[in-house]
């Protein structure tokens, strides 16, 4: 049987399993809170894997170990960067997230930022809010689509167009009927394939090379920026490349779609209990992953694009089945991250915006799922751009946003409204002019001092 069709049977296997699940969920999905909460009643494993599953993208299993191929040992302060900002996400905010949206019964995060607030004096930072996260979450989606493009380019040859339609058509169908839940149980599937993806993947390449110390040998012996913690910088410059990488960390304390895993869970003893499982993932899959890169820059020295590393390591590792299972990762990897955010964006335009297009609000909530899914499709197919830098775009820019008013609601600061306004404006426009700014070493402007200075403004005005 053709290596390719093998492959197909297995993706067309794994989607159906998706759509059943959107079909099996679309029973429990009878009210807004359903749909964007799945009734805040979920345990801790799927809460802690599809809290994972959703921050780790394409950008994990294509990007991370893209730029480990392309840029060697100093990324390793990027997983270090993710992997406490993850934990003291947890550790810090996820409690008491949990306990003042649930005596509060918020469903979005831009409701927790205004509750204390007057009616008029709302609409204003809902608003605001709204259009940080379309914009953000719409170029966020965009570089998921663009790597399932990436994904049946290298297999099938299949225009991108098609690529992106079809991962779009697939997301699209288990959203629309199963909301938060059909998301949630898919994400835990996708979570624990990416998991094993991360183990075998980079144990079997090992071997191949000649097992550790090969690896190694390889590293030692090869004197070269690839080798060094700083990417053979000195001085300033190797701190603000390792600033710029850990300042990754930053952007955990204000992305709505993880956040809002904090506040769909049953109870504290299931946020901690999800704490621990989440953890272990991380380290399983960061770590995995960039060690593949580093594996793959001595096995593969003709790479056009640093982000396909994965695809060549997987056609000359595994049989055509595998093959199937792992490109079904990288699926998973793009629809976990994908189906979250197209949820908070249609929570953000139904519930924090007020758009009507609909009298029944969850009908509502499934035409804006709709929408916002086609916007982003368009854009991965019109605006092509590398995923690594795309993704850490939008995550800055959330992050330094809606990081420091968070925070500060958190702390119980009192924040006048047109003050914490201008926070949150202030966060996401200095990360759009840092972005656009040449780059520093690290990018430890963009990544940094947006959300630094967010903060610093937010305690100046706090009364």
């Amino acid at each position: 049987m053709d290596n390719t069709l093998i492959i197909g049977l297995t993706l067309v296997v794994y989607k159906s399993l998706l759509l059943f699940i959107g079909w099996f969920s679309r029973k429990q999905t009878t009210s807004v809170e359903n749909y964007y909460l799945g009734g805040k009643k979920i345990g801790p494993l799927i809460t802690a894997i599809s809290y994972s599953a959703s921050n780790s993208s394409a950008w994990t299993l294509l990007g991370v170990s893209g730029i480990a191929y392309k840029f060697g040992v100093s990324t390793i302060w990027l997983v270090i960067g993710v992997i406490v900002g993850m934990f003291f996400n947890w550790l810090i905010v996820a409690p008491t997230l949990f306990r003042m949206t649930r005596s509060k019964d918020l469903i979005t995060i831009p409701q927790f930022l205004v509750n204390e607030y007057q009616e008029k004096e709302k609409k204003p930072i809902l608003l605001l809010s709204s259009i940080i996260i379309i914009f953000s979450f719409a170029f966020y989606i965009a570089s998921q689509f663009q790597g399932a493009g990436n994904a049946f380019q290298n297999t099938f040859n299949w225009d991108i167009v098609q690529s992106i339609a079809l991962s779009a058509i697939v997301i699209f169908a288990y959203t629309y009927m199963g909301g938060y839940l059909a998301v949630s149980i898919t994400d835990t599937i996708q979570g624990f394939l990416m998991g094993f993806t991360a183990l075998i993947m980079p144990l079997v390449a090992l071997m191949k090379l000649g097992g550790p110390g090969v690896l190694i040998d390889n590293i030692i012996n090869n004197s070269t920026d690839f080798t060094s913690l700083t990417l053979g910088n000195t001085g300033l410059m190797a701190m603000g490349l390792i600033f710029g990488q850990l300042g990754i960390a930053l952007g955990y304390f204000g992305q709505p779609h993880l956040l809002s895993r904090f506040m769909a869970a049953k109870d504290e003893a299931s946020l901690k209990r999800a704490r621990q499982y989440t953890l272990i993932w991380f380290i399983i899959v960061f770590i995995g992953m960039w060690l593949l890169g580093l594996i793959g820059h001595f096995m593969i020295t003709d790479l056009d694009n640093n982000e396909n590393v994965f695809f060549k390591l997987s056609e000359s590792l595994f049989n055509p089945i595998i093959q199937g299972l792992l490109m079904a990762a990288v699926i998973s990897a793009i629809m976990s991250t994908a189906d979250s955010q197209i949820l908070v964006c249609a929570s953000s335009i139904s519930l924090d915006v007020g758009l009507k297009l609909s009298e029944d609000p969850l009908k509502q909530s499934r035409l804006v799922t709709g929408v916002v899914i086609f916007l982003s499709a368009v854009i991965a197919i019109f605006l092509p751009e590398k995923i690594f830098s795309r993704v850490l775009f939008a995550w800055t820019a959330m992050g330094s946003a809606f990081g420091p008013a968070i925070i500060a609601r958190l702390l119980k600061w009192r924040i006048h409204p047109k003050n914490l306004f201008i926070t949150i404006a202030a966060g996401f426009l200095l990360a759009v002019i840092f972005f656009y700014l040449p780059n520093s070493i690290g990018d430890w402007m963009e990544r940094v001092l947006p959300f630094s200075i967010g903060m610093v403004l937010i305690y100046l005005f706090k009364e």
